[in-house]
């Protein structure tokens, strides 16, 4: 009995190990959804003020060449903002996936968890059994001699 307990415990503990790397995993795709994210974010707040400044010149009668350079900057940056956009959606579809992955071997561990606790605990009601039946043993031992 203890060493299938033994047994149960050393695949716990490879399980923990796995569970252990899942979420290293899951840590270096967070943190490369966030850079991708952060320069999504810093591309868009670098067109909206260049929309802005567009805006402004259209409406205060600039040159035409200011104009054309924002309108260039702009057509410019619209591909890289959607090319970085697929990056942020492939960077949270593959931390979405290594979620799932982490959240699978959380399970894995408990269910060894749980499966020793119960191995434990039939463990202990079968000493404790011996136990009894040894105590038992003794009393009738100690009447009869009487």
């Amino acid at each position: 009995m203890m060493n299938q307990l033994h047994g149960y415990e050393k695949i716990r503990m490879i399980r923990e190990n796995e569970k252990k790397d899942a979420q290293l995993k899951f840590q270096e795709a967070a943190a490369e959804f966030e850079k991708h994210a952060s320069h999504l974010y810093d591309l868009l707040k670098k067109k909206e003020k260049i929309e802005e400044s567009y805006k402004l010149s259209l409406s205060d009668k600039s040159q035409i060449e200011t104009i054309k350079s924002y309108h260039q900057y702009l057509d410019f940056l619209m591909p890289t903002i959607i090319n970085v956009q697929k990056k942020v959606d492939a960077a949270r579809k593959y931390m979405d996936q290594v979620q799932e992955y982490v959240t699978e071997h959380y399970i894995e561990v408990k269910k060894i968890e749980k499966i020793i606790d119960k191995k434990e605990q039939q463990f202990k009601q079968l000493e404790d059994k011996k136990n009894l039946m040894l105590m038992d043993e003794v009393s009738i031992r100690k009447y009869l001699e009487k």
